[in-house]
């Protein structure tokens, strides 16, 4: 793995209003996945970004009483923001209002009218403004879009450029058929197929007399499909147009990573475009379910929105990174969340489990062997069975982290804590503390201890990198950010004398209000 490269992205976030907590719960996931890799060698790239050419956008900053320019980089600013509260490692952040994206965008277009892709027609049907996508009946249910039920469906009739999505319909089956995993989860490749087996139409790619959007080439009074010039966002970012050596270095993508709702344009548009200007296909895209709250999904649309800013300075954006990976597993279809269940497992996994293994490990040696990690002497019934629990972990966690599992990859993670835990409950080290004789027993156990909070530290590291720094500063131990893999993966690597830290508890406890 060391030396390869890996290149990920988000889906850029729709800049019509603010940020939510359903953006940051995606951008936390990617930075995960991205910080994993990077932790394990690779060379990565990682990038996201805002859709800023729209309908919407326009009636969004007229609303506000803005320019769109000026309303694009005031939200983009707030989004820009959640990244670098939330510790979000992007090394892109690309806005499809950028110079270089809007000439991309361009180069797509001439490419496909030269392959002859392109037509003017004129488009009669049915329009979705939640979404800016167009629909068929079939397509709908009980007559609304199934993401925006709430946004009346729209009949469009207006002269557009058409793509010819059909002439790709075998070769997107194709795709399919040779390649299984290129949509996962199953049930998103599923719903892919269903698509095709319907078979496709050709697709408007332009919009008539919008002043806002990328204009189509040498169509002034056309502007691009803000689909397509959003989904062309992922090889502008890479240097699509603008710096050959870097595209032919980082493409094609890994894995995109977006919402389930969006899957048709990814797995459907998105292939077919690429086809069209001879660019080769991305390697695999991960359609995520939604975080659900209360009756309905987290989404500006249902006006269920949860501000990423305010609950990271409630619980603290390491805590949140954990909670929602491990609480909304990322390849399930949806997961409900709330402030009860966000606390309750606060309470349980960080400060009742982590903070206070640490805590404690930390503690223990300040008290017992003057703040130096002890010599371990040989391993007891207790340390092996630790040793086992750690090092199985470190396998379970990487296989389930590399396929997007974090919820899984986050269970094998803290089995080390529930086994460090269990492990100074058996061994009492203060109790071997008071008898001279079982001073290399009391050693060993608490340098058991103390390699696991280390394994913890660096194993952690891609989802809490504030905390694990933390973890790392009280060991005594090099910063998990540059830590090299798989060296500090292996268990005794933990040297005897290391001087710990002890620190602020990670996680205060979290009390229940109190009620008059």
């Amino acid at each position: 793995m060391a030396g390869q490269k890996f290149y990920v992205t988000t889906a850029i976030a729709y800049v019509n209003d603010r940020p939510g907590l359903h953006h940051a719960y995606e951008f936390a996931a990617t930075d995960a996945l991205a910080r994993f890799h990077r932790q394990r060698g690779r060379d990565v790239f990682f990038l996201t970004g805002t859709d800023e050419n729209a309908t919407r956008i326009e009636t969004a900053a007229k609303a506000a009483g803005e320019d769109p320019k000026a309303f694009v980089d005031r939200i983009a600013a707030e989004f820009k923001l959640v990244c670098q509260v939330w510790d979000i490692s992007f090394d892109r952040f690309i806005r499809t209002t950028d110079s270089d994206h809007v000439a991309a965008v361009q180069e797509f277009v001439r490419r496909w009218i030269a392959n002859g892709d392109v037509y003017l027609s004129k488009y009669e049907g049915l329009y979705c403004t939640g979404c800016e996508a167009f629909y068929e009946e079939a397509d709908l249910v009980d007559g609304k879009c199934e993401w925006h039920p709430g946004v009346p469906i729209q009949r469009l009739e207006e002269e557009n450029f058409f793509f010819r999505l059909t002439k790709y319909e075998d070769r997107l089956k194709e795709l399919y058929r040779s390649r299984p995993d290129f949509v996962v989860p199953e049930t998103r490749r599923n719903e892919v197929l269903g698509w095709l087996e319907r078979g496709l139409r050709d697709i408007s790619v332009s919009r008539r007399n919008l002043k806002w959007g990328i204009p189509f080439p040498d169509h002034p009074d056309h502007t691009v499909y803000v689909w397509f010039d959003a989904l062309i966002n992922y090889v502008t970012g890479v240097g699509f147009g603008t710096d050959e050596a870097t595209f032919r270095k980082w493409w094609p993508c890994d894995v995109h990573v977006i919402g389930k709702d969006i899957t048709r344009f990814h797995c459907i548009y998105w292939p077919a475009m690429l086809m069209a200007a001879g660019v080769e296909l991305p390697k695999q895209v991960f359609a995520h379910g939604f975080l659900q709250f209360g009756e309905g999904r987290l989404s500006r649309s249902s006006g269920n929105m949860i501000d990423p800013l305010a609950s990271a300075q409630e619980w603290g954006a390491d805590a949140l990174r954990y909670i929602l990976l491990r609480e909304a597993p990322f390849q399930t279809s949806d997961s409900p969340i709330s402030p009860d269940s966000i606390s309750a497992r606060f309470n349980a996994d960080l400060a009742n489990g982590l903070g206070n293994l640490v805590s404690r490990t930390v503690a223990m040696v300040e008290r017992y062997f003057g703040s130096r990690v002890p010599e371990a002497g040989p391993l007891g019934p207790s340390e092996a069975g630790l040793r086992e629990t750690a090092e199985r972990a470190v396998r379970d966690h990487d296989a389930a982290a590399a396929r997007l599992h974090f919820g899984d990859a986050l269970t094998a993670a803290f089995s080390i804590v529930d086994a460090a835990n269990k492990h100074f409950t058996r061994t009492q080290p203060w109790q071997l503390a008071k008898d001279a004789d079982r001073r290399s027993e009391l050693a060993s156990a608490l340098y058991a201890g103390c390699e696991a909070v280390r394994l913890l530290a660096y194993l952690l590291w891609p989802y809490m990198p504030r905390v694990s720094e933390r973890i790392a500063g009280q060991l005594g131990v090099p910063s998990p950010s540059s830590a090299r893999w798989p060296d500090v993966a292996r268990w005794g690597v933990l040297r005897a004398g290391t001087e710990v830290r002890p620190g602020p508890a990670l996680f205060p406890r979290l009390e229940p209000p109190k009620v008059a």
